[in-house]
């Protein structure tokens, strides 16, 4: 670059070509350096949106699973607490129940 002294004062244009050039050069450098920053953002974004899905998916599965034994353990509990020699204990014991005697029965026509 070529170094100029100045002897006499002169006239510096505001709107001169040449800084016109360095903006014209420049807004097009600043859009994509704006643009790839705002690309690696939605990135990054993307990225950590798509691990919060992926955690929230292994933590259902993992709750689907602990249901799952639950509904079967309830399942079993209620198959064997319906067994019919368990409510006839039950009648009989709590309830103070017993089987009809023979005039007991009507039977309606």
């Amino acid at each position: 670059m070529e170094t100029r002294v100045l002897t006499r004062p002169q006239k510096v244009h505001i709107f001169s070509k040449q800084k016109h050039v360095k903006i014209r050069v420049r807004l097009p450098f600043l859009f994509v350096v704006v643009f790839a920053l705002l690309v690696g953002i939605f990135a990054v974004w993307e990225r950590m949106h798509y691990l919060q899905v992926g955690t929230g998916i292994e933590r259902l599965k993992q709750e689907n699973g602990r249901l799952a034994q639950l509904n079967r353990n309830l399942l079993l509990e209620y198959n064997t607490s319906i067994s019919l020699d368990k409510v006839e204990e039950e009648a009989g014991g709590k309830l103070g129940m017993q089987h009809p005697e023979k005039g007991q029965i009507v039977y309606a026509k």
